[in-house]
């Protein structure tokens, strides 16, 4: 099998913990419909295009363990290159990004966010 020759993917993950007043049920749902919905509509056209992809990664909540993952989010957003990454960047850390980062502090603790930026290096397996 070949596999065709890309540039690496430029990833911004994020790892969320939630607010400590709220379960993990009420942390996801926020998450995922009410600020997810709230980032669509706030992002300018430009950057929009800049983000190959979004996802919202939640710790799994495995039956039969007490255990609590240390993050309950890890958020990825995937860019084409570091540019596209850059320009999510400064828009989101500028005034009009202002609104998506308040909402944040309604549903996670950002004093705890861990945030990495990454060349993605995928390892063909099969």
């Amino acid at each position: 099998m070949t596999h065709a020759c890309r540039l690496p993917m430029i990833k911004l993950l994020a790892l969320q913990k939630r607010r400590a007043d709220l379960s993990f049920a009420e942390f996801r749902r926020y998450y995922e419909h009410e600020h997810a919905n709230l980032f669509i509509r706030s992002i300018p056209a430009e950057v929009a295009e800049a983000i190959r992809y979004y996802a919202q990664n939640y710790a799994a909540q495995l039956d039969g363990t007490e255990h609590q993952p240390p993050y309950d989010c890890v958020t990825e957003f995937g860019f084409d290159d570091i540019q596209g990454m850059r320009l999510w960047t400064s828009w989101y850390l500028s005034d009009a990004g202002q609104q998506l980062r308040t909402d944040e502090e309604r549903f996670m603790d950002a004093s705890l966010r861990v945030v990495i930026v990454t060349e993605e290096h995928r390892i063909p397996h099969r």
